[in-house]
């Protein structure tokens, strides 16, 4: 690790404006492809064509998938062109995805603005959420066409195939654990671990692109599912952060990772416990929750986490033909330190 000593240092604001510059420049073509395709395609509903217009252009752009996809193309000596027509469809893939999570969780709001359930209601969410599913498989067709080899083509569709299986299955266990308080944090890991399987599959296309070895390939999922569980853990420490976001998830989903932690402490689960049993939270209860969360460490449980899978991924990026510095630059924007969330608690 002492090779990545200085990049770990470098966190906050900083680190994640570099990746965002990083992201864009790498898939902005993957985007603007998935965007065009959406946006030029014809329908008779206004309510349909309006969701659609939403969704490409209102929603933040998804330069994050294709930019995954083209480094990992050029980590095992492929290029960014040939992995644009496939980013197009992992984009929709995501964004339909993304859909159905939100009518699953009943989340209405996101970053303080409607999500398509929110704004549409959810018999257009699940229609839209189709037409975007049927449009990705329909941009797999470039791939077909552009010479790529017909095992490779197969490798491609076993891949998504399988990671549809395995996110349905991380559904069913979201279910499960709905408003559960007995949760414990294997369980929650467990899930968050079948989730990472969409960043995996992004990964693994990207090496199979990119014309990679079998090993090769293996070594980016493995990388993939990493930073896909890395991404999930720091989003739960933002959920308890975000009291808002924090209400929901008492109310209508499972737990974040440092409340299940520390809800394991003898000492904090009584009092935590009488607080999520109350019919209203006000804002107060949900900083007293949130607070509890950080003096009984269960922020730095999961950062912690974060911290130790960030080695981990960099050390697979080592083993690779292009040892792609941006990879770890990925990576290291993920972690996340006390120095990032104590700001939080000294505003409150």
């Amino acid at each position: 690790m002492k090779e990545n000593e200085g990049v770990f240092e470098e966190t906050g604001e900083e680190l994640l404006n570099k990746t965002d510059k990083l992201c864009e420049k790498e898939g902005r073509e993957g985007w603007k492809l998935a965007q065009e395709t959406m946006l030029k395609e014809k329908t008779s509903s206004s309510e349909l064509e309006e969701a659609i217009k939403y969704v490409m252009l209102d929603y933040k752009p998804d330069y994050f998938r294709p930019a995954l996809l083209s480094l990992c193309s050029k980590a095992v000596g492929g290029t960014s062109e040939v992995t644009i027509s496939t980013a197009a469809s992992l984009v929709l893939f995501g964004r339909a995805i993304g859909i159905h999570d939100d009518i699953i969780d009943k989340s209405r709001t996101k970053n303080r603005r409607p999500t398509v359930l929110g704004k549409f209601g959810k018999e257009l969410a699940l229609v839209l959420s189709d037409v975007l599913f049927f449009k990705g498989f329909t941009l797999l067709r470039k791939t077909i066409r552009s010479g790529i080899p017909p095992e490779k083509i197969i490798a491609i569709l076993s891949t998504i195939e399988r990671i549809w299986f395995e996110q349905s299955e991380s559904e069913v266990l979201e279910l499960r654990s709905r408003r559960q308080i007995d949760i414990t944090p294997e369980e929650c890991l467990a899930k968050i671990r079948m989730r990472a399987s969409e960043l995996e599959a992004v990964t693994r296309i990207g090496g199979i692109l990119g014309c990679g070895s079998q090993g090769e390939v293996n070594i980016l999922g493995m990388f993939g599912r990493l930073f896909g569980i890395m991404s999930m853990l720091r989003d739960e420490i933002i959920d308890v952060l975000e009291l808002d976001v924090l209400r929901h998830r008492i109310r209508q989903e499972s737990l974040p990772l440092p409340l299940v932690y520390t809800l394991q402490d003898p000492k904090a689960r009584p009092e935590i416990i009488s607080i999520i049993s109350k019919k209203r939270l006000t804002a107060m209860d949900l900083q007293r929750i949130s607070k509890a969360s950080d003096d009984r460490r269960g922020l730095n449980y999961v950062a912690e986490l974060i911290t130790k899978m960030a080695e981990e991924a960099c050390s697979y990026v080592e083993l690779l033909q292009n040892k792609n510095k941006k990879l770890k630059l990925l990576i290291t924007s993920t972690t996340i330190n006390p120095r990032d969330w104590k700001p939080v608690f000294q505003a409150t």
